[in-house]
């Protein structure tokens, strides 16, 4: 931060705003990082890969729940990444095909009931709150033809994992609902 500033890259005024935004660049990385190592030592990389590519936009666009703090958050993190896992692991046969439409219903449902939630360090005014539901709307859409298609190709782990991103999603919101109306900062 210091050198951004001795380089005229930030002033006084912007300083806090730019320090957030390379936290978070940063703590992105390395939660990224860690998803990725946790998935190749548990030999889950393209699942992995498909439950990051599908669960980011959704996240990023619907809201939900936030850990109060980085650790939490980072914990949190690679325990939704295990849950993923898991599911692709211990779910088998033609069961696959099952627990994926209902993961994708039960999500698709709370996304569309319930995104976008804010949170109380970022609410949204009323401009946002449609923006962002329009976002989360057609953002589910993607993801629910992206599993559809990766289920019609036979893909049938890649097609749960992307279905276990849209079911975390909807499960995010209804806490981060919870979380709001009984006034927990999230």
């Amino acid at each position: 931060m210091k050198k951004l500033l001795r380089g005229g890259f930030a002033n006084d005024e912007t300083a806090e705003i730019v320090r957030f935004g390379l936290e978070l660049i940063i703590m992105k990385t390395v939660i990224s990082s860690a998803m990725i190592a946790v998935a190749i030592a548990m030999g889950s990389l393209p699942e992995v890969l498909v439950f990051m590519a599908v669960f980011a936009p959704l996240r990023n666009n619907c809201g939900g729940y936030h850990s109060k703090t980085r650790p939490a958050c980072f914990f949190t993190s690679i325990l939704i990444l295990a849950a993923d896992i898991a599911a692709v692991k211990l779910i088998q046969d033609r069961a696959v095909i099952l627990a994926t439409a209902i993961f994708l219903i039960l999500g698709t449902a709370h996304i569309i009931s319930l995104a976008p939630v804010d949170t109380s360090t970022k609410p949204f005014d009323s401009i946002e709150r449609v923006v962002f539901r329009r976002r989360s709307l057609l953002v589910n859409i993607a993801a629910v033809l992206a599993t559809t298609a990766l289920a019609l190709f036979g893909l049938h782990r890649f097609a749960l994992s992307a279905s276990c991103a849209v079911l975390i999603t909807g499960t995010l919101l209804a806490v981060g609902r919870i979380a709001n109306k009984k006034g927990v900062a999230t």
